[in-house]
């Protein structure tokens, strides 16, 4: 037999799953189990240990990331709650950045839904090792066989079940632990090892062996034993596990009751034998890197989490990637090259700061009153390069401006949301170019609508809410050769300018060309630019329809001045009444911004997918079959059809399709779309 030697560890675990499947009640029963509480406490009656904001209870779901260390024996594991319902899996994301490990929760009643694909897909993308945990098995229509089968179907052949329960709903006793060959009985709640039961013992004794062999093929030497007759011990079985969870080669399956405490424990002890510690990518002197969670190594932070406490301030939460960190420490943000100081070390249990002396890598650490410190920000020593490799933005799925009573009324909001923004980056905060108006992006109706509850709650701020408005464009049809004269005496020194020009489309998406063609002076050198300027802001303000011009070639070809009344503004004013002159004469075309829709959804969708672009004006590029039997489309669709385009993708493919969105050319707007086109800026409320 192989001993190990180890010291105390730290790492993090993400609890993840769809929302209803308890997640936090498995949080509140692990800190139990691992004697961090007497009794767990209920998110209804505000008793959690995690889930007591306001909203969070009103809408019975965990929002964001709540966090609770656990001790098993030396090691400590700091347990990461996330949101299971879709507009929040932004949160999910950013704790699967800082997790070694997962448990996906799933629940024995309702199974795998499309919520919990999702989710696993996250995890997969994150390179986070994943533990299944089957919960509710004594809910009265608990499924273990069917959910197991659904697991499988999600998972492929790499999942492997490690318990089995004993008895199902209201006679679920206890679990078979297939790695100790025992049964784990509750009785009176407390647990007892025992003989597995004869009613399951053969099951057991297939299931076991099939798990034995998926694990020792990780191993040469365990391998080799194992076809000699050499069973392993438990010890060598979950070192090897978790190499092999780490390669992404296993995927083990757990189960129980986190209400009743059943498989609780097992699960604590399980975690912290096979999670390993995870290296962090970065960017260090231009090339990338993993740092090693290494408690020797030079001191690295890297924040996660921002709250704004109303009482301690602004606290923020970090990962020790690599070192060992005290209070009263100066690092630097490798951000903004500002100089932090941490005054005082505090883990979070639940809402609680707990002051602490030190902390090492692996461990989560939250320190207050780091103004400068935003989500992503790396702290080391000064003068080491080193950077974040940043995730990719998750894309928001809906937009809306904000309508306040008054201009102080606006400042408020902005200053609100910035705030908000801090502790959730899901929300982007920004202005509306069109209506000139502050407008936010959200991962969708809840998102929004839990947002607009705590501008009302923690800022007393009401707001309503608005499409936002669809900017739309004009250009010439036709090229039309044009004279502007401005001719005014007023007493004392006139104005007085004549410009000849010749105006032309060009590509709607090309620059302003203007072309200085006077010869003889009859323009002076001095007067050109402020032609120029004349025809900008002519551009600007707009053309017959009131929308900005884009696409001109203007040429200046001749005019006249005079020695006194001639001046700059006299010439930029002759300039304008030209442009718009041509303008008017000639006709102008209405222009709408036409938008590149890059889609991934699963190739089952895919026909609902491409008939619902058809039905947004859209024309479809291309479709590109990817090898994990999921569908890239590349459409061209009016930037007036897609207000709502990621919620109805979310629709469509039940949570599973994801899209980008980005600017690609400008088009005529069809006359029987101008109307449609145009009519976005009816408020709605919510």
């Amino acid at each position: 037999m192989t001993t190990f030697t180890r010291r105390p560890k730290a790492r993090t675990v993400a609890l993840v799953g769809r929302s209803g499947a308890g997640k936090t009640s498995l949080l509140e029963a692990l800190v139990v189990a691992t004697g961090g509480l007497d009794r767990p406490g209920k998110v209804e009656d505000g008793t959690a240990l995690c889930g007591n904001d306001p909203e969070e209870r009103k809408h019975q779901m965990s929002l964001g990331i709540a966090l609770a260390p656990v001790w098993v024996n030396d090691d400590k594991m700091t347990l990461l709650d996330t949101p299971g319902f879709i507009d929040f899996h932004g949160e999910v994301e950013r704790a699967l950045e800082v997790a070694d490990l997962a448990v996906l929760v799933v629940s024995a009643v309702d199974g795998v839904q499309a919520d919990t694909e999702v989710i696993w897909h996250l995890a997969r993308e994150a390179g986070v090792p994943v533990v299944v945990f089957i919960n509710f098995l004594d809910a009265e229509r608990a499924n273990f066989e069917a959910t197991l089968s659904a697991l499988e179907r999600l998972i492929g052949p790499t999942l492997a079940p490690l318990e089995l329960p004993i008895g199902i709903g209201a006679d679920f006793s206890g679990v078979v632990d297939l790695l100790a060959d025992e049964a784990i009985t509750y009785g009176a709640g407390r647990p007892s090892r025992e003989p597995v039961p004869s009613d399951l013992a053969e099951l057991e004794t297939r299931v076991r062996s099939s798990l034995l062999e998926a694990i020792v093929v990780g191993d040469d030497a365990l391998t080799e034993r194992y076809l000699e007759g050499d069973v392993p011990e438990l010890e060598e079985l979950e070192h090897v596990l978790g190499e092999l969870m780490a390669k992404g080669s296993i995927v083990p399956v757990t189960c129980g009751s986190a209400v009743r405490a059943i498989g609780v424990d097992r699960l604590a002890t399980l975690v912290d034998e096979i999670a390993e510690s995870r290296p962090i990518p970065a960017i260090e002197s231009g090339d990338e890197v993993m740092l090693a969670r290494d408690p020797e190594a030079d001191l690295v932070l890297r924040a996660f989490k921002v709250i704004v406490d109303p009482y301690v301030g602004r606290i923020v939460v970090m990962e020790v990637i690599a070192g060992t960190v005290t209070a009263e420490v100066t690092l630097a943000n490798t951000r903004s090259r500002s100089e932090e100081k941490l005054h005082g070390l505090n883990y979070l249990f639940g809402s609680k700061l707990v002051a602490i002396d030190k902390a090492f890598a692996g461990d989560v650490v939250a320190v207050a009153k780091l103004n400068n410190v935003v989500v992503g920000d790396l702290l080391t020593r000064r003068g080491r390069d080193l950077s974040a490799v940043l995730a990719a933005a998750p894309t928001p799925a809906l937009s809306v401006i904000l309508l306040g009573n008054s201009d102080d009324v606006d400042d408020k909001i902005a200053s609100a949301l910035h705030r908000l923004a801090e502790e959730d980056p899901s929300l982007r905060v920004r202005h509306d170019p069109v209506s000139r108006r502050l407008a936010i992006d959200v991962m969708g109706d809840l998102h929004l609508m839990v947002t607009l509850e705590r501008l009302r709650r923690r800022f007393n701020v009401e707001v309503t809410t608005a499409p936002p408005s669809v900017q739309l464009f004009e250009t010439i049809v036709k090229p039309r050769e044009i004279e502007g004269r401005l001719k005014k005496q007023t007493g004392g020194h006139g104005q007085f300018a004549v410009v000849n020009m010749k105006v032309e489309p060009l590509e709607p998406t090309a620059p302003l060309e203007f072309v200085d063609a006077v010869v003889g002076g009859a323009v002076p050198r001095q007067y050109i630019g402020a032609v120029r300027n004349g025809v900008e802001k002519a551009m600007a303000h707009g053309g017959p329809e009131g929308h900005p011009v884009v696409g001109l070639r203007v040429t200046l070809l001749d005019g006249k001045h005079h020695a006194v009344d001639s001046s700059e503004a006299a010439f930029e004013t002759a300039a304008s009444m030209a442009v718009r002159s041509a303008l008017g004469e000639a006709g102008t075309a209405v222009l709408e911004r036409i938008m590149v829709v890059t889609a991934v959804v699963p190739a089952r969708y895919l026909g609902d997918v491409l008939n619902d672009l058809s039905g947004r004006r859209g024309r479809v590029i291309g479709t590109t079959q990817d090898d994990d039997m999921s569908v890239t489309v590349t459409a061209h669709v009016p930037e007036a059809q897609l207000h709502r385009y990621g919620l109805d993708l979310r629709s469509m493919t039940s949570g599973l399709g994801r899209a980008s969105i980005e600017p690609h050319h400008l088009a005529e707007v069809p006359k029987t779309a101008t109307t449609k086109t145009a009519a976005t800026k009816t408020a709605v409320g919510h």
